[in-house]
């Protein structure tokens, strides 16, 4: 049963990500902390694999039976990021050394600010599955359900 939402969870991890992004350069460069910096990269990797987690049914919410295409070409883009990410990078920093890999860090903070105001004004509508509203009485129907099967197999034993 979704008793948050989707909104409220991807603000949090939107903070999270936006966190680590201001600090992680500072943290690598000036503190020279490695238990702090693997903190970051463990927060980093759960905010991207709650996103995951999050993002399949809320395609499916958004476009229907369009939703697993939609997510595979999101997929697919994610794979041409990863390919041209370290490309793009190197044409930003040129062969000027570390000091400017700030560049990049504090405009990946930048996207996860733009995401952060999309999230704040996206409006977060009810759940539809085939056609139908999906709440709170369905799941009481099936625990319901549950119960009434568990009241048999009690009764039989």
């Amino acid at each position: 049963m979704d008793k948050l939402g989707f909104k409220f969870l991807m603000i949090i991890i939107t903070i999270l990500e936006l966190i680590v992004s201001l600090t992680i350069f500072y943290v690598a460069n000036n503190l020279k902390n490695e238990l702090i910096y693997i903190i970051e990269n463990l927060i980093i990797a759960l905010c991207l694999s709650g996103t995951f987690t999050m993002i399949t049914p809320t395609f499916s919410n958004i476009f229907g039976n369009k939703g697993a295409e939609i997510y595979g070409i999101t997929g697919f883009m994610i794979g041409v990021a990863s390919f041209l990410g370290p490309i793009l990078t190197k044409i930003l920093i040129g062969n000027n050394g570390v000091k400017d890999y700030e560049i990049v860090y504090f405009s990946g903070g930048g996207f996860v600010i733009i995401n952060l105001i999309f999230l704040i004004i996206f409006k977060e509508e009810p759940f539809v599955f085939q056609g139908k509203l999906v709440d709170d009485k369905i799941f009481e129907k099936l625990d319901s359900s549950n119960e009434v099967y568990e009241e048999k197999n009690e009764n039989e034993n």
